[in-house]
């Protein structure tokens, strides 16, 4: 059976990722892995092995008693726990990896602009860094039947990434609104209305494509979020590209920024993973 990894600190928050997870899981058959990642308050390498050892040991089995109440609590399809040791992002791409998980679910919540150019969020990371499609799913959203997903393009790879969010489509039974924000106006139309062919020609019929005039006088966050308001999709689905530390610093990524403030869950996928044209 296909499984989603659902990645909880034990917060209000990643509770809410979890009720939505298990929803999601239900609507597309999969069973779950809750995971949790427990970095030892001392080193590994310290003198002191047979304190490290015993806190490891009872830290552990706090955190397994802890992640079994949340399933019998919330989890209502087949759901395995799994405590690691170490730095959270890499044993949650780690375990995703050795189960075969199709989706990371995680919750995220807002953060200050210091913490997001200094230490980012566990989301944001995963975002950067995962294997696989992760949903983020925001503050006290709930989970209600997806019947649209929209797709924010640049139109750079659009076939492609087009092909990446059909499969998910064709689990929920949804239909997928792409939208197109395009701030200029009069040199794109050859290029959509070659893109609006090839869409045509997909064996996926429920797709529907949105041009919108874009302004340089607001963010393309902003914008977005205006549109989303407005037509109301229940998932947003991104493609984030990899960027060094240094063009993260000076070039935030739209995917990132959009995970800390949309009220809609975000389906980021990377760019790295999907075929170029």
């Amino acid at each position: 059976m296909k499984s989603i990894l659902v990645a909880t600190d034990f917060s209000n928050n990643a509770k809410n990722a979890l009720k939505y997870a298990n929803a999601f899981a239900e609507a597309t058959q999969h069973q779950l892995i809750l995971m949790n990642v427990y970095m030892p308050s001392v080193g590994q390498y310290s003198p002191v092995h047979a304190i490290i050892a015993e806190e490891t040991m009872n830290e552990k089995s706090r955190c397994h008693k802890q992640l079994k109440s949340l399933v019998a609590k919330f989890a209502t399809v087949p759901t395995e726990d799994i405590v690691a040791e170490g730095e959270a992002i890499n044993e949650i791409i780690k375990t995703c990896k050795k189960s075969n998980a199709n989706f990371i679910i995680v919750g995220t919540h807002g953060a200050s602009e210091i913490k997001k150019v200094l230490v980012g969020s566990n989301t944001t990371k995963l975002i950067a860094k995962a294997e696989v499609p992760v949903l983020a799913i925001p503050e006290k959203y709930r989970f209600r039947k997806i019947e649209t997903i929209l797709y924010a393009t640049d139109l750079k790879n659009t076939l492609n990434e087009l092909k990446a969010i059909i499969p998910i489509a064709q689990l929920l039974s949804a239909k997928i609104e792409i939208l197109y924000l395009n701030y200029d106006w009069d040199k794109d139309a050859d290029r959509i209305a070659d893109i609006e062919k090839k869409i045509k020609r997909l064996s996926f019929k429920n797709i529907h494509f949105v041009e919108q005039k874009a302004s340089i006088e607001k963010t393309m966050t902003h914008q977005l979020k205006n549109y989303i308001t407005n037509t109301k999709p229940q998932l947003l689905a991104m493609f984030p590209s990899d960027k060094s530390w240094l063009d993260k610093q000076f070039n935030s990524s739209k995917t990132e920024e959009l995970s800390y403030v949309l009220k809609v869950p975000l389906l980021s996928i990377r760019k790295k993973l999907i075929k170029t044209a």
